[in-house]
């Protein structure tokens, strides 16, 4: 997959801009029969979801603020994280405002009928 990887076609700063700010990471615990209903409960109190039931673990699927991933990473420390990934934040402009200037960089920044859409990979 590192191979498929997308070029960078735009960077805006939308620091001081109302903003929809999100982080996604996937963590793998481990989960004895014992513990899993622990852990099923602590994913369910973060609104995480469970990807993945293997007989000694869970792989949780987790978005949000970083404060509230590194919160449930802090709560699952305890019963064993074994395997983490995360992007990084990502962010998007609030309401119907959209990144300018992203269909002169790219074609494929256009829907079927020719009208510009602005994206992010």
């Amino acid at each position: 997959n590192l191979y498929k990887l997308v070029n960078v076609l735009l960077v805006e700063n939308v620091t001081n801009e109302p903003a929809i700010v999100r982080d996604l990471a996937m963590i793998k615990v481990a989960a004895t029969h014992e513990a899993r209903s622990h852990v099923l409960e602590l994913a369910s109190v973060f609104r995480a979801r469970v990807v993945d039931v293997a007989p000694e673990s869970l792989t949780i699927e987790i978005t949000g603020a970083e404060d509230k991933i590194d919160g449930l990473l802090e709560v699952l420390r305890p019963y064993g994280v074994m395997e983490m990934v995360r992007t990084g934040i990502v962010a998007m402009r609030r309401g119907s405002k959209s990144s300018a200037g992203i269909s002169a960089i790219s074609p494929l920044a256009q829907d079927a009928a020719g009208e510009d859409v602005s994206y992010s990979v």
